[in-house]
């Protein structure tokens, strides 16, 4: 029997996201979950897609793509490929997989018209951006252990290079995929109202994502208590990270444009980067 697009949709975005988690928590299976990921991607190119182009041919998301995601995608990609310690933490295929996801998303014929790009408003997105960081950040000096979680890096990278994958890669590959991508498609795809889906990309998935890839790698713990004893110790980033996901989601809802969210979340990091840097600038909880 002949699968349809939208089932194969329906069946191809859960399949993705799960072997992604397992490629990033566990080392013994990264390698095939790496095969599967690039089965499963060439099988949504395929099915779906089915010719080779590098633009939506939309102005919004365009504008995502070529300032964005494709410089991050790049960088990284040559990142992986030039630095061994940064190609084994697993780090670097965490955002490989997230930026082939959100490309993939992106020139997918049913989702072009739904997903958020970047609207003309540009000072007005980075306004709102900076603004929405500083909230944040005034949040989390107020509240002790108010931050989110950070990529976990080799300490062998340089300082600089740990400053591009945390200030720039996380934030634009999260925010292409969590907010301006799944939001949309739960809605458009599976049916599911608009609140239903926000708190499914950022209360559930965002979270499981940042407490998996960055602060709980289940390879490295040998009983269910130590695994238990790390769940526990970054249980506040995780409700953060919940929270954070959740309020993005409202705000790309009140500007539709992702711009004001990466910008945000470019902001934070940057902040939270140089304080654990060099423990000035400004002090997170």
């Amino acid at each position: 029997m002949a699968i349809n697009r939208d089932t194969f949709i329906k069946l191809i975005i859960p399949s993705l996201i799960g072997v992604s988690l397992i490629i990033t928590i566990i080392d013994e299976l990264r390698t095939i979950g790496i095969l599967f990921f690039a089965v499963g991607s060439i099988a949504w190119f395929l099915f779906l897609i089915k010719k080779i182009e590098f633009l939506t041919h939309d102005e919004e998301s365009d504008r995502l793509l070529k300032w964005f995601v494709y410089p991050a995608t790049l960088l990284n990609i040559f990142f992986i490929i030039t630095n061994k310690s940064y190609r084994d933490s697993g780090t670097g295929w965490v955002y490989l997989i997230l930026s082939i996801f959100t490309i993939l998303i992106y020139l997918t014929p049913e989702f072009k018209k739904n997903i958020v790009g970047i609207d003309k408003k540009i000072t007005k997105g980075i306004f709102w951006g900076v603004g929405g960081a500083f909230v944040f950040l005034i949040i989390a000096k107020i509240l002790p252990g108010f931050s989110l979680l950070t990529p976990e890096l080799p300490f062998s990278l340089l300082q600089g290079v740990r400053g591009i994958i945390i200030i720039f890669f996380a934030p634009v590959l999260e925010e292409s995929l969590f907010r301006s991508s799944l939001l949309h498609i739960f809605q458009t795809s599976y049916g599911l109202s608009f609140t239903t889906s926000n708190i499914l990309q950022g209360g559930v998935i965002f979270p499981a994502f940042h407490g998996l890839a960055y602060g709980i790698l289940l390879s490295s713990y040998k009983t269910l208590i130590e695994l238990f004893g790390a769940t526990q110790a970054i249980a506040g980033s995780l409700v953060v990270a919940g929270v954070y996901g959740i309020i993005a989601g409202l705000l790309i809802k009140r500007f539709n444009s992702i711009l004001v969210v990466i910008i945000m979340h470019i902001i934070i990091n940057a902040i939270i980067f140089f304080t654990l840097s060099v423990g000035t600038f400004f002090s997170i909880g």
